[in-house]
């Protein structure tokens, strides 16, 4: 069935990503405004940033935000503004860095501009117990057949390599249309780290996006946060991804801290031991009104530990809960 905003068909081959898929095709079956359509502008602009790579962290989360290039004016000239008024010394603008006062103070007025990107903003959560979604069990090794390309890369990197790229290739089958540009950008990151890992990340996503891909892209382009203008216009469309997987990673931590296990259809409370800086960006998260969709996606090991069970989590104002 041939879906509103995500297109893309059944595909059990994929394993837990098409378990991904079935969620996100139910989803927009349910609901026609959970999704945006990026299939009219030419060019899909993509930021990507990732969090929960600390040893305290239960989860790792990797964040995208997809969005018509074409259609960002509005989400410029705000950005632009908001930086001539509040920012004029031209700082980087991140989740961590929040605890300064000038940047908290930024913080609401930054994400009410970001409101009016039209596209979708989506958190990966993986559990750290789960050592790789591509083997039933056990972790990546140099030595697997299957990675022999990237033998040379640390195994912990790789499995962060294959995820990103099997997850962005699947966000971009689903909501592109033949002979879209895509420009992704992603933050200067261990994937990234030099200009030959800058290559292979590019023949690699190559290669896996198209398994997925049922249509043809025109142009693909990889470009990192280190390509930003001066302007701090690159970085700031990729700090979106940054806060949305810092305040999302930092909350399920909190739920697992406070021995408090997330289940279907039950509306839980936000901790009370979370940083303000979190509660404020999850509220936001939390509508589903503006052009900028939200969506979170969580996956948690099965009683078997062998299996995985995927998930979406949702968000309401100092509240949460899985649907």
């Amino acid at each position: 069935m041939i879906g509103n905003n995500w297109r893309y068909p059944n595909k059990p081959e994929l394993g837990a990503m098409n378990s991904v898929n079935t969620l996100i095709r139910a989803l927009d079956m349910r609901d026609p405004d959970a999704l945006p359509n990026l299939r009219a502008g030419s060019t899909i602009l993509i930021g990507s940033d990732y969090s929960g790579q600390h040893s305290n962290s239960v989860y790792e989360a990797l964040a995208f935000i997809l969005a018509d290039s074409a259609r960002c004016h509005g989400w410029m000239k705000e950005r632009s503004q908001l930086r001539a008024q509040m920012l004029r010394d031209g700082r980087r603008f991140s989740y961590k860095t929040l605890q300064e006062k000038q940047r908290s103070a930024v913080l609401l007025p930054f994400l009410d501009a970001a409101n009016l990107i039209p596209g979708l903003l989506v958190v990966v959560l993986t559990r750290k117990s789960i050592e790789s979604l591509f083997k039933k069990t056990g972790r990546i090794e140099r030595s697997d057949p299957e990675i022999q390309l990237l033998a040379h890369w640390a195994p912990h990197v790789v499995e962060k390599l294959l995820r990103i790229c099997h997850f962005l290739s699947l966000f971009i089958a689903g909501l592109s249309r033949e002979g879209q540009d895509v420009l992704w950008i992603t933050d200067e990151d261990d994937i990234v780290a030099n200009r030959m890992k800058h290559e292979e990340l590019t023949n690699v996503f190559g290669r896996i996006s198209n398994h997925y891909l049922l249509h043809t892209l025109r142009n693909f382009r990889l470009a990192t946060t280190a390509s930003d203008t001066g302007k701090r216009d690159v970085e700031d469309f990729v700090s979106i991804a940054d806060l949305a997987a810092g305040a999302v990673c930092e909350s399920l931590n909190a739920y697992i801290r406070n021995d408090t296990i997330p289940i279907p259809d039950v509306v839980l409370p936000i901790p009370r031991k979370i940083d303000k800086k979190a509660i404020d960006v999850l509220n936001w998260f939390s509508d589903q009104s503006p052009a900028l969709k939200r969506l979170v996606i969580g996956f948690e090991p099965s009683e078997d530990g062998i299996r995985l069970r995927v998930r979406q989590y949702s968000f309401l104002q100092s509240e949460a809960h899985l649907t």
